[in-house]
């Protein structure tokens, strides 16, 4: 596969190989915040078989924003593993990214601070219930200015582990997209209404980090198309949100979509492993909750080919910044096709997760064709025993 997808790319003072990124997904290989030799491990497979820059999955900034108690914390504690990580990406060739992000109001940590969970406004916390936090409070002004400099805090860390970029989650349902979505984000101040008002806190937040790490330090964003619940973040405000990132000096924006608490499969697409989520779920009430209505409340999509791609070029077409495609990536006629409309990289997950060496094996086979059939078992078990493909 003769492609622009394997020219090289650079990013601020970060040059890459080629255009692939392995795009962040939950791992579940990290325990009471202590990664085991499972990520190293995984990572690493990614780095030497071709893929430019890997992702971490979700650095929490704080305890509040873990949404359970087996994420990391990127704080002091955490160095010692993330050099590890970098070093490890390092030496098999590649580069790599961490996923910084707070969960808001959608957590059952039990490792917190705040009596309550942290949100834009009080809402009901679904996934809290069962461990006593069924409310979020609305974050007061010492709450956001705190949570900004966390941020800002944990991407200075990354980057003084050997880490190569970071990636703001500005995306499906956790704190930063809560505010962009006006169905989650009531406010009334100046963090409320207005998309300009939403998207304040992500832009303090890429100021702080700016101004922490310096101008050579990559920092890319993960945003969604749409949240696709009534009143959500919608494709149109992507549009705008975007336009503002790029004034703000973002180096690349990733594409994707949905709202973990509300439409999580619209990110993935594809088959929903209930029985697996069932096993996979330690609590007994959320486990008969799941088996008897996770059918009626979890919302199936049809899985096609670079299925994002319709929204995407919406976007593409009113900006000229650093796009990320990233959605239904499984094949060399697939990603041609996203390089020929215009994106200038491509995260993968799924692919990957079935094939750690799927770049390799379509740069030089052309008609190869991932063999995940969508089944999403991979997500079903991810909890339980780590992200990995059944097949």
């Amino acid at each position: 596969m003769d492609s622009s997808a394997f020219s090289p790319v650079k990013l601020r003072d970060l040059e890459l190989k080629n255009r692939f990124i392995k795009t962040a997904t939950y791992e579940g290989m990290i325990k009471d915040g202590v990664p085991d030799d499972r990520l190293f491990e995984f990572h690493g497979a990614m780095a030497a078989n071709e893929v430019a820059l890997t992702t971490v999955a979700y650095g929490a900034v704080n305890e509040d924003g873990l949404t359970h108690e087996d994420q990391m914390v990127i704080d002091e504690t955490a160095i010692p593993h993330l050099t590890r990580l970098a070093d490890t990406i390092h030496d098999n060739g590649g580069k790599i990214s961490l996923q910084l992000t707070h969960c808001g109001y959608f957590t059952r940590s039990t490792r917190y601070k705040s009596r309550k969970p942290l949100g834009p406004s009080r809402t009901l916390n679904k996934y809290g219930i069962m461990k006593g936090r069924p409310h979020s409070r609305a974050m007061t002004r010492a709450d956001i200015e705190q949570t900004v400099s966390d941020f800002a805090r944990a991407a200075v860390i990354s980057r003084n582990a050997g880490f190569d970029a970071v990636e703001l989650h500005m995306g499906h349902g956790y704190l930063l997209s809560q505010f962009l979505s006006p169905a989650i984000n009531k406010r009334g101040d100046e963090y409320g209404g207005s998309l300009e008002n939403r998207i304040r806190l992500s832009v303090d937040i890429i100021r702080a980090i700016r101004d922490e790490v310096g101008g050579g330090f990559p920092i890319l964003v993960k945003i969604n198309l749409a949240d696709d619940f009534s009143n959500g973040f919608t494709l149109s405000d992507c549009i705008e949100a975007v336009q503002i990132l790029n004034k703000e000096g973002v180096d690349a924006v990733i594409l994707s979509g949905g709202f973990t608490s509300i439409t999580p499969f619209y990110l993935m697409r594809g088959k929903i492993p209930l029985k697996e989520m069932v096993e996979s779920e330690p609590n007994y009430l959320q486990k008969f909750a799941l088996r008897f209505f996770g059918r009626s409340i979890i919302k199936e999509y049809k899985f096609e080919e670079n299925f994002f791609l319709k929204q995407a070029m919406e976007v593409r077409k009113s900006t000229e910044m650093t796009l990320v495609y990233v959605g239904g990536i499984i094949s060399a006629a697939g990603i041609e096709k996203v390089m020929e409309a215009g994106f200038d990289m491509i995260a993968i997950g799924r692919a990957l997760i079935a094939e750690p060496d799927f770049i390799k094996k379509i740069k030089s086979t052309p008609d190869h064709r991932s063999p995940c059939d969508q089944c999403n078992v991979c997500v079903g078990y991810m909890e339980k025993t780590g992200v990995r493909c059944i097949l």
